[in-house]
């Protein structure tokens, strides 16, 4: 059997976080009892236990936390997550892993293990799972290309889901993707008949219909290489499609928003609760911005502007003042260009902007005052953007879909590239947040917001 990365990457996984499990548990044994700082703030009351104690049961522990990673934290898939998923995985697998211990240990009297260990082993396992997962993939980056061929995949069409395909497996480092628009397809077919090592290939649904598509295909097939059909109305409704079998015949089922019922009102708890402790501990630097920004230039401290919101009602957006108070005249008379398509205006160096804007800006503070909206409940922490009105009446028909939840302060698209990206891309990745919306996918965005923040990139 040929070597395969793919199958390579799950073992080494599993193998690395067995490892790594274990010596959180003995770093956490070695600091609730060994490390004289932690005892004095926490004494040990019942002597110090031996270490095989804890040795004994990680020899069950460990495999156990393997399999709750593999089944509940999908951690060893046959592709790599990005570091913001990586965490996510971890600290579910993590949570799942020492809520069984926690279980285990009401059921088990013959001994008394440490609570304080297992306190310290849950955040030692977070922190070195992920460590040592993201030195994996940067290891790999350079094992696969230079010491280890890499696998070839071939996608075969064109559109948004194909793009998609191409650039998600560029970032894997054991997959060289190489794409083939459909007026190429007997290249990927002689490709293939050269004897090409390809493990899989992609194809746009459309493609299907067409004969040297079926013989490409039949070939495929007969060299056992997997082929994925990606259905060309994905590129509208992502995130929506679910298999029903109730027919004993396969049916795609377009499902309904995942945002709405508890889900929604949990989304509000949680807006309602992280914003009043935002406003309380950040109530001084507020004063301090306000009256930097009093001091800069003439006019109000807050701009209220009229957005599009929730089920597509007009509401005022509140945000620090970062302009000029004639901006708008302004815009009219020197006939400024956006650098961006679609109907929204963005433009880089706006001479309008003050010197305290362009600072608050570049780290988006201006847009603190809207946990005034968000508490109002005409906004959320995370959602689509809220739109002013120019650019709400040029939205298409099928971005509309967007209205359907409240707005945000962050969102997919700013921690994307914010305003480097084209304006379809940003719509599209509205649609996909409200479609694919879960607790799991607002922290990702919330761990991602902080870096893309500081780092300045996109904001105008």
């Amino acid at each position: 059997m040929n070597f395969s990365p793919r199958r390579a990457i799950p073992l080494i996984s599993a193998l690395s976080d067995a490892a790594v499990v274990y010596a959180s548990f003995w770093l956490a044994f070695q600091l609730r009892f060994h490390y004289e700082p932690f005892t004095r703030v926490f004494p040990i009351t019942k002597g110090v236990p031996p270490w095989h104690f804890y040795h004994d049961a990680l020899q069950i522990v460990v495999p156990l936390w393997v399999l709750v990673f593999a089944l509940f934290g999908n951690l060893y898939r046959k592709r790599f997550h990005d570091a913001a998923d990586e965490f996510m995985a971890v600290a579910k697998g993590v949570i799942l892993g020492t809520t069984l211990i926690i279980a285990a240990t009401f059921l088990y009297r013959h001994y008394e293990y440490s609570r304080l260990v297992m306190a310290a082993s849950f955040f030692f396992s977070i922190a070195l799972l992920f460590l040592s997962r993201e030195s994996w993939k940067l290891a790999a980056g350079f094992l696969f290309g230079k010491m280890i061929s890499r696998e070839k995949v071939f996608i075969l069409g064109e559109g948004r889901g194909i793009e998609t395909v191409v650039r998600q497996l560029g970032k894997e480092p054991h997959i060289q993707p190489r794409a083939f628009p459909s007026r190429e397809v007997e290249a990927a077919r002689s490709a293939l008949g050269e004897g090409e090592a390809v493990r899989e290939i992609f194809i746009a649904g459309n493609l299907l219909g067409n004969d040297r598509v079926q013989a490409l295909l039949d070939e495929a097939e007969d060299r056992g290489i997997e082929i994925k059909i990606l259905p060309d109305f994905l590129e509208m409704r992502m995130g929506e499609i679910s298999v029903d079998d109730s027919l004993r015949i396969p049916i795609l089922h377009l499902k309904p928003l995942s945002l709405h019922g508890l889900r929604y009102a949990s989304k509000r708890f949680f807006d309602v609760s992280v914003s009043i402790i935002i406003v309380t501990v950040l109530f001084l630097p507020f004063l301090a911005v306000c009256l930097l920004i009093v001091l800069d230039s003439r006019g109000p401290v807050f701009f209220r502007q009229e957005r599009v919101g929730f089920k597509e009602k007009r509401f005022f957006c509140l945000k620090f003042r970062t302009m000029r108070r004639d901006a708008e005249e302004l815009l009219k008379k020197m006939d400024l260009p956006s650098f961006r398509g679609g109907p929204a205006f963005k433009m880089r160096d706006d001479p309008r902007i003050t010197r305290v804007g362009r600072w608050l800006r570049r780290f988006s503070l201006d847009e603190l005052p809207q946990i005034w909206n968000v508490l109002k409940g005409e906004m959320s922490l995370i959602g689509p953007r809220p739109q002013v009105l120019k650019e709400a009446e040029g939205n298409p028909d099928w971005a509309r879909k967007r209205y359907r939840v409240l707005p945000g302060i962050t969102g997919l698209w700013q921690v994307s590239g914010r305003a480097d990206l084209e304006y379809e891309d940003m719509m599209r990745l509205d649609i996909y947040y409200l479609e694919e919306w879960s607790p799991g996918l607002d922290l990702k965005i919330l761990l991602k917001t902080l870096p893309v923040i500081l780092g300045g990139r996109g904001a105008y």
